[in-house]
Order: structure tokens, then sequence, then C-alpha cells
């Protein structure tokens, strides 16, 4: 995964936009940290308490590392299995989400989210476990709300498709993993605070969409009216359409996430 700086600073959105719609690693590792923070600070302080300790986290960490787990695991063999969990391959006419039609037998990240949601709450296995679960739900509800994480098996999620952003060649899935938000986000801690500053946290938290199956959808959509392009040469234009898909997509993804914990950890 490309490690990244973010360039220039931004206003935050009004909170109700957080809403509204427009097979590698997912974000860059700055953008699960963006997600991961802004989680965080929308936990309810008994739920913090309890991933602190499911996670060991000491002094200030939060859930901003957390996150990038998933990803460093990708280098040990033990964990290859986990590769097909961090995507769902759509066509693109699709008519929602279907198990036996879309999730392959060596699973998917619809699936995934599931199944750790369910690990997560059970009291009966052991911390190690539910930790380990905890690790995997975070990081596969950041990647869902990757548009190019429901892209098409043909390009492996855009990873295949050779593109130039201002003049520097990347793929597509590349693009919106980093180029993108490293656009208009400088530094990703002032950011992910920036979002949760004006939010109402409770009216937001409480409007949270709970389904993967919704998350899925939303970024098929986004992937084929926003990423996919006929384009190889991709500069302004595609950034202004998709800046603030970007930002719509890390903000969205913090506050599910929050929402997620604070009902399976309450």
């Amino acid at each position: 995964m490309i490690h990244f700086s973010f360039r220039t600073a931004r206003a935050i959105l009004y909170f109700l936009s957080i809403f509204c719609s427009t097979h590698a690693m997912a974000w860059g590792p700055d953008g699960h940290r963006i997600t991961g923070e802004i989680a965080w600070q929308l936990l309810e302080p008994p739920v913090q308490v309890e991933v602190r300790r499911l996670l060991n986290l000491k002094g200030e960490s939060t859930l901003a590392e957390a996150g990038t787990w998933a990803d460093r695991i990708r280098s040990d063999d033990r964990y290859d299995w986990v590769a097909p969990l961090h995507y769902i391959n759509l066509p693109v006419t699709w008519q929602g989400y279907r198990k036996s039609r879309d999730c392959p037998e060596h699973g998917c990240i619809v699936e995934a989210i599931k199944t750790y949601q369910l690990k997560l709450a059970d009291r009966s296995l052991a911390d190690a476990e539910r930790g380990e679960a905890l690790l995997f739900l975070v990081h596969f509800v950041e990647d869902v709300h990757q548009p190019m994480h429901t892209g098409l098996r043909e390009d492996r999620g855009g990873n295949d498709m050779k593109v130039e952003f201002f003049d520097e060649p990347t793929n597509l899935h590349a693009l919106w993993d980093t180029y993108l938000p490293a656009r208009f986000i400088d530094d990703w801690k002032a950011f992910a605070l920036s979002e949760v500053d004006g939010m109402d946290r409770k009216e937001v938290l409480g409007a949270a969409q709970g389904e993967p199956e919704t998350w899925v959808e939303e970024s098929h959509q986004l992937a084929h009216s926003n990423a996919y392009t006929g384009n190889v040469d991709l500069g302004e234009a595609y950034y202004q359409k998709n800046k603030e898909v970007v930002s719509l997509r890390l903000r969205q993804g913090g506050v599910r996430l929050a929402a997620l914990l604070n009902d399976l950890l309450k």
C-alpha cells in the first residue's frame, strides 16, 4: 500500500450530508485512520473502554491504527485466507445483494462483516478472539465504503485499469485509495476531527444505517456512476466530480462504524 501525505485542508460539510448518496487494499493507511478516528470520537465512553480492553490500547491510542491492521497482515502467509474478504465483485447491472449469487464459497466482504459482528458480540468467546474480530470488523466496514471494493472481477476492482491522474501513472483502485484524498487532505487527524466537530452526534448516530448490504449498494452505485470512466487521462474534471464522494464515504464509514460498535459493545 502506498503511504501518502495529504496536501491541502478543506472545510467540513454540513453533517446532514453524511447520509446523502451521490482486490487489493482499500483506503490507504491514512484513509483508514480518518475513518477509525471519526468512529472513535463518536463512541460512547463505556464502549471506548471496552475497545481499549479488547485491543490493549495504551495511552492516547484510538481506533485510527486499528483499521490498518488487516492490511498490514497481508505479508503473513497465515492470513492468505483473508484476501477475498476485503471486497465483493459485482457486475455493472446489479439488482441488490443475494448471498447465493454474489458471495463465492471463499467469502466476500458482506458476509465477513456479518461474521465478525457475531463474533465480537459473543461474550462466551475468549478476549483474544473477540479482539481479532474487532480488528477485522473495523477494517471491513471501512473497506466497504471505498467504491472500488465493489468493482468488476474482470479488472480486479480497478487494479488492472491503468490511468494517469494529473499526469501521474497509477491504476483506478489506487487512485481512489490514495491519490484522490491526497489532493485535499493535509493532515489525517485534523481532517477527522474537523468532520466530527460540526456534528450533532446523537442525531447523526441515530440516522446511521447499519446493514452491510446497504453500504455495498451505495458503493456499487458510486463505482459505476463516478469511479469507472472510459478515459485514462484523468485530471481536474475527474477530481472535482469525486472529491466530495471520497470525503462522504470516509465520513459515512466512521459514523456507521461508531453506531455499530456502540450497539455491539454497549
